[in-house]
């Protein structure tokens, strides 16, 4: 298993409300199926956890590998813990912003935009 230290910071524009807690995610790496293909198929994955390192319990990131699409909106939808993005360095992870989840149209210029739908109907 291969960690990486854990400083309570983050790149984010708003520092303060991005700092991940223990159990929080981190995405560090995104890689295409195909050159042809701008969808992503698999993440590199990192979790906040506790590790002991000499007699002293610390939170470190632990690598949880490459990882599916369907994993990290697992993580999204079912979790009450967060996922950052992050910059893998040598020693350490950097964060940044939280990743959310969107919907949106393969194409431009749809004929049936997502966001000129009428709402749920009042019962």
């Amino acid at each position: 298993m291969k960690y990486k230290s854990y400083s309570s910071s983050s790149q984010a524009k708003d520092p303060e409300n991005n700092i991940p807690t223990f159990h929080d995610y981190c995405v560090t790496g995104a890689d295409h199926k195909n050159k042809t293909n701008h969808c992503f198929s698999t993440f590199h994955l990192w979790r906040l956890v506790l590790k002991k390192k000499n007699d002293e319990l610390i939170e470190m990131w632990e690598d949880m590998d490459w990882v599916s699409p369907e994993k990290i909106l697992d993580i999204l939808i079912n979790s009450v813990d967060n996922l950052y993005s992050g910059k893998e360095n040598f020693a350490s992870i950097e964060t940044g912003e939280k990743i959310e989840l969107e919907f949106r149209i393969a194409h431009n210029a749809s004929s049936f935009d997502l966001s000129k739908m009428p709402g749920k109907p009042p019962k």
